[in-house]
C-alpha cells in the first residue's frame, strides 16, 4: 500500500470500510511518516472543531420547512408530486454545494490565520533572541553602502538597506534570520536606547493589509512597499514604529 493523504484523511472521516481500515492500519504499522501525518490531521481536525465558526439550524426553522413540505406534497397531484420533489432534490443538492463552499472557505480562514499567528510568534522569537544572545549583527555597520552589499550570495534578493541617521535611526547593521521557512534579512537601527529590528523579504502576496500587534512588550508593524514585506519589532513605542515605517517608504536609497 502507497502513502496518500487521502487514505488517511477518509480514515478520519469514517469513509473507508472494514478491509479497508486492516490494510491501512498494517500500513501504519510499518510507516512512521503516515502515522506522524495522520496524528497531524486528527489534531488539525480536532483544532477545527473547537475553534471554527458552526451555524446550527433553528429547529423551529426546520420543523416549519418540513410541514410546509408534507402540505404542498399531499396536496398535489402525483405527476406535480414528483416534479416537485425533484426540484426539491436539486435544492437540496445546490444547499449541500453551497454549504461545502463555506465550509471549505471558514477552513482555509482558520489556515491563513494560524499561519499569521505563528509567523508573529516566530517574529517576537527572532526579536528576543536576538537581544539576549550574540547574534544581533552578522555585519555591524552604520553604512548603507557596507551592509547592502553583505547580503549578495547569501539571499535569493537584495533587501532595502537605507541611512536615516538624520531622522533620529541610525543604521547599526544586519544579519540574516530564518522566517516564515526561508531566508530572510534583519536590519537593525536604533532609537535612542531602542534597538528596532527590521525583517524584510519578498512579499507572496502584493497589497496585504497593515498588521499592528502588541505581546510582551514588544509592538510588530507590518506594511508591504513595492515587491516586498516588512515586519518592524521593537519595544520603542508604536508611533516611532510608524516614523519608521514612513520614512522607509519615503526616503531614496
Amino acid at each position: 500500500m502507497s502513502c496518500t493523504a487521502d487514505r488517511l484523511e477518509a480514515r478520519l472521516d469514517e469513509e473507508l470500510d472494514a478491509v479497508e481500515v486492516a490494510e491501512l492500519e498494517r500500513h501504519l504499522a510499518q510507516c512512521a511518516d503516515c502515522t506522524a501525518a495522520l496524528a497531524r490531521l486528527r489534531e488539525q481536525k480536532e483544532r477545527l472543531r473547537a475553534e471554527a465558526p458552526y451555524y446550527p439550524t433553528p429547529a423551529r426553522l426546520e420543523e416549519s420547512i418540513r410541514r410546509s413540505l408534507r402540505r404542498q406534497a399531499a396536496a398535489a397531484p402525483a405527476d406535480v408530486r414528483e416534479t416537485r420533489w425533484r426540484r426539491v432534490a436539486l435544492a437540496a443538492a445546490l444547499a449541500l454545494a453551497l454549504l461545502g463552499a463555506v465550509v471549505t472557505w471558514t477552513v482555509a480562514e482558520y489556515r491563513s490565520s494560524v499561519a499569521v499567528a505563528t509567523l508573529e510568534s516566530d517574529l517576537l522569537t527572532a526579536h528576543f533572541r536576538s537581544l539576549i544572545g550574540e547574534h544581533l549583527l552578522d555585519v555591524p555597520s552604520a553604512d548603507q553602502h557596507t551592509v547592502k552589499p553583505w547580503f549578495a550570495g547569501k539571499l535569493d534578493f537584495s533587501p532595502e538597506v537605507k541611512d536615516l541617521a538624520a531622522e533620529g535611526f541610525p543604521l547599526i547593521g544586519g544579519r540574516i534570520d530564518y522566517l516564515a521557512g526561508r531566508r530572510v534579512a534583519a536590519l537593525v537601527f536604533r532609537r535612542r536606547q531602542h534597538i528596532i529590528n527590521l525583517f524584510t523579504w519578498p512579499a507572496s502576496a502584493p497589497g496585504r493589509q497593515e498588521t499592528r500587534i502588541t505581546r510582551d512588550g514588544v509592538h510588530l508593524l507590518h506594511w508591504s512597499s513595492g515587491a516586498m514585506t516588512y515586519w518592524a519589532a521593537s519595544d520603542v513605542a508604536a508611533p516611532e514604529l510608524e516614523r519608521l515605517r514612513d520614512l522607509y517608504r519615503s526616503s531614496g536609497q
